[in-house]
């Protein structure tokens, strides 16, 4: 009698949600990416988790710069936030580097900082940006192993790491996204607080115009005037002339040229190979130019979860400015790829994973070399997504 041949069959149930991740190569990315990711939290977490109760005593963070910059704003010195020797005056050496750049509006969010020791205001601050990532896997509709893998990921290592405010900037872009065609007061509201970082929305407004979503742009106005005039109120009109001053001088124009090893920006990466400012500078204007009429065609002419997931990574792509603690950007914009359109080719799914894992190139080996490549494999991930959306769509309307 010939022994029973016995063979493995996946559960059902796996391989479906191995689908609804993007697929088995994306997963196998995630699953790994996941265990190194957990190992990285093991050897910063000393970094990354201890609260120190001052800005003296604490580690390279940017937190430090919005607990600095909210604390001027209630002494009533907003306007010397931009003033960087003002700024950096109490700060430790490892922490020089820090501007204040954000508008005064930005003082009505972070405020409140101020009023708590600089340890429990980290711990807060922990806390919303995993918070933000969670609610991304809800909003977006993620499989659980989406869920799981968005706390292992790259983009929230790289975010407690820097403690910056990319997990809740990204989260308010999907949720605005998501609702401006049936809640525009809400929206609107939403998308005026994401001026506080207004290099990531430049192409929300070419989407809510191919959309048609013209009340969601009244009150984005309108909502926009009001934070305006209660940040002025508030700080005076002397924080908006010393923020537009120093948006217009010589320390936000060094900084914006100057090359920086965690960003990435399409301007930064050429620079990284030996690019001049006028080609970095002129490639990045194309970029910019070429994204506003993929979403515009997009949200013209695609389903709405497609067209917010182009937003959503062309919106990070194309920024003048995109570091590595922005990456929940695009990680929302994956998700959101898998919720559109879950059925990836194998190509789609080591570009989509070579997007999920581009921090931890830059971070990782600490480099600008590494760095430039980083940039460079996030450029051309996102195109062969972009062409791949194209084709697909392109199928489907000559069917």
């Amino acid at each position: 009698m010939s022994p029973t041949a016995v063979t493995f069959k996946p559960n059902d149930t796996i391989m479906r949600l191995m689908r609804e991740s993007g697929g088995g190569v994306f997963v196998i990315v995630l699953a790994l990416t996941s265990i190194f990711v957990l190992a990285l939290f093991d050897l910063r977490a000393e970094k990354i988790f201890t609260l120190a109760p001052t800005i003296q005593e604490a580690s390279k963070e940017d937190l430090v710069a919005f607990w600095r910059a909210a604390h001027l704003a209630i002494e009533g010195a907003a306007a010397s936030a931009y003033d960087a020797d003002i700024f950096r005056a109490p700060l430790e050496e490892n922490n020089r580097g820090l501007l204040w750049l954000n508008p005064p509006h930005m003082l009505l969010l972070v405020g409140p900082l101020a009023l708590l020791p600089y340890g429990v205001a980290k711990l807060i601050w922990i806390a919303l940006s995993v918070i933000s990532l969670g609610l991304i896997a809800r909003l977006t509709k993620a499989s659980p192993m989406l869920l799981v893998a968005i706390f292992l990921s790259p983009a929230l290592f790289a975010s407690l790491l820097v403690l910056q405010s990319g997990p809740m900037i990204a989260l308010g872009l999907l949720a605005a996204l998501l609702i401006s065609d049936r809640r525009p007061i809400l929206a609107g509201l939403i998308f005026a607080f994401l001026t506080v970082k207004p290099q990531y929305g430049f192409l929300i407004p070419v989407f809510l115009v191919a959309r048609g979503e013209w009340r969601t742009i009244l009150y984005t106005v309108l909502f926009s005037a009001a934070l305006f005039a209660v940040s002025t109120l508030a700080f005076g009109i002397d924080a908006w002339s010393a923020f537009f001053l120093s948006a217009t001088g010589d320390t936000f124009a060094g900084h914006a040229e100057r090359l920086h090893r965690d960003m990435l920006t399409l301007h930064q990466t050429i620079g990284k190979f030996g690019g001049g400012l006028m080609l970095r500078q002129g490639a990045q204007l194309i970029a910019m130019i070429g994204a506003g009429v993929i979403v515009y065609f997009a949200a013209k002419n695609w389903k709405r979860d497609a067209a917010i997931a182009t937003t959503l990574l062309l919106a990070a792509i194309a920024s003048p400015s995109l570091w590595v603690y922005d990456w929940p950007m695009i990680a929302a914009g994956l998700f959101m790829l898998a919720r559109a359109m879950p059925h990836w080719p194998a190509h789609i799914q080591l570009a989509a994973g070579a997007l999920w894992i581009t921090p931890l190139i830059s971070l990782g080996f600490g480099t600008m070399q590494s760095a430039a490549i980083a940039g460079a494999l996030a450029m051309g991930a996102t195109v062969s997504v972009m062409i791949w959306m194209s084709s697909v769509h392109a199928s489907t309307a000559n069917n």
